[in-house]
């Protein structure tokens, strides 16, 4: 599928990306309550999905990472799914599509784990169609993995999580597609949000 190429509908796929601890799911809820409140009709998604690939994607995380190249293919499989099962049908029915993580978080995921990432990036847009805006949330890494402790209870190995996330963060902001906006989340929520819904009005169907 060309990145150009978006699924003909009144619906809109609307992504939220960032490092662990940026504060995108939270943004995401708030958004798609906001929506809801609009009158719009919403599918809220997430990825890795609950799906069959998903499932294993999540189950590595507690039993031990793949390796990059696995990693990588799993993630294409559960995305195809995903746009297959989730997006596809959703847009078709004009849906305004919120989707917690796609392809760019693969770009950034496993880029910095040392893979190719225009390689990435023509594997995942053979299977996955390009956004309507893509809303990358940015926090340094050091206030991320604090984040992380404060509000999940996570211990975490500061030096390599921050390190890896530093990887991770460059590679998002180094990011230039016209779809993505940056969002600076080091605000309050409430001035995040707010910055969200600025950027998303610009993109959404006439009611």
């Amino acid at each position: 599928m060309h990145p150009e190429c978006k699924i003909i509908s009144t619906g809109r796929l609307l992504v939220f990306e960032g490092i662990d601890g940026a504060g995108k799911t939270t943004q995401l809820q708030f958004s798609a309550q906001w929506l809801r409140e609009s009158g719009y009709q919403v599918t809220t998604l997430r990825e890795p999905t609950d799906g069959p690939y998903g499932q294993k994607l999540r189950q590595s995380a507690i039993s031990g990472r793949l390796s990059p190249e696995d990693e990588r293919d799993l993630f294409v499989l559960d995305r195809r799914w995903n746009v297959e099962t989730n997006i596809t049908p959703a847009l078709a029915r004009g849906d305004i599509v919120l989707l917690d993580r796609y392809y760019f978080s693969s770009i950034a995921y496993q880029g910095a784990r040392g893979l190719d990432l225009e390689d990435i990036r023509r594997r995942n847009e053979a299977v996955a169609p390009a956004p309507d805006l893509v809303l990358i949330f940015d926090l340094v890494p050091e206030i991320a993995v604090l984040r992380i402790r404060q509000t999940r209870g996570e211990e975490l190995n500061l030096f390599e999580k921050v390190d890896y996330l530093k990887r991770v963060r460059d590679i998002f902001l180094s990011l230039s597609d016209p779809f993505i906006v940056l969002v600076d989340a080091s605000q309050s929520e409430k001035a995040v949000l707010d910055e969200v819904k600025t950027a998303i009005v610009k993109v959404l169907p006439p009611q």
